[in-house]
């Protein structure tokens, strides 16, 4: 299946309740509806590493966040049983093309 990117990593974080939370960016999709975003997610991302490594991670949930300034900001929920240390910031995130 064809990737697309979908933003940088810039933050990554634990949460008792949650599990593993990344969130990012890309000015390009500040236009987009946050449904059209959503659907783009979908329910796996993939994830490339600086180093080129590549995994595909299931999508517990996932946020669009809007600035003041117009700006939208994304979070994915990956879920308690992925870590934290998995992924790095500066990785980007894919995902797969809607047919």
């Amino acid at each position: 299946m064809e990737t697309k990117m979908l933003f940088g990593i810039g933050v990554v974080f634990d949460t008792p309740e949650y599990g593993t939370i990344m969130m990012g960016a890309n000015e390009e999709l500040d236009d987009f509806l946050p449904s059209t975003i959503q659907e783009m997610i979908g329910d796996q991302i993939v994830f490339k590493t600086v180093d080129g490594e590549e995994r595909v991670y299931e999508v517990v949930s996932s946020q669009i966040n809007h600035s003041i300034a117009g700006k939208k900001n994304f979070g994915i929920c990956l879920g308690k049983g992925i870590s934290p240390d998995e992924i790095v910031a500066g990785s980007i995130v894919y995902h797969y093309l809607l047919r």
